[in-house]
């Protein structure tokens, strides 16, 4: 086995990107009262450094500000089409990510 195969941890990352459902959404903000593109996993136990580490880069690859709340990532402005091409760049299959 050479120091490229992926790991057993590797593998079932992957299995996890691909088998993750998010649901992708604009909302006006409770706080500020502007738009934003809410980025939320179906499963509600997504364990908070996974999330705050796909803010992180969705944040860096959008050029937008954000953060995590309630489980969701909060990402600022109209940024739902962007959002879905970076998760899928991410390694997250197209068909479970829905943009309402």
């Amino acid at each position: 086995m050479s120091s490229e195969d992926p790991t057993f941890e590797d593998i079932l990352k992957h299995i996890d990107r691909e088998s993750e459902h998010f649901v992708v959404r604009l909302e006006t903000h409770h706080h500020s009262g502007r738009e934003v593109t809410v980025v939320e996993p179906h499963r509600l136990t997504k364990d908070e450094s996974s999330l705050r580490e796909i803010a992180r880069q969705l944040k860096e690859a959008l050029g937008t500000g954000g953060d995590v709340e309630d489980g969701r990532i909060v990402l600022h402005g109209e940024q739902r089409t962007k959002a879905k091409n970076e998760l899928v760049k991410l390694g997250f299959n197209e068909e479970n990510i829905e943009v309402i």
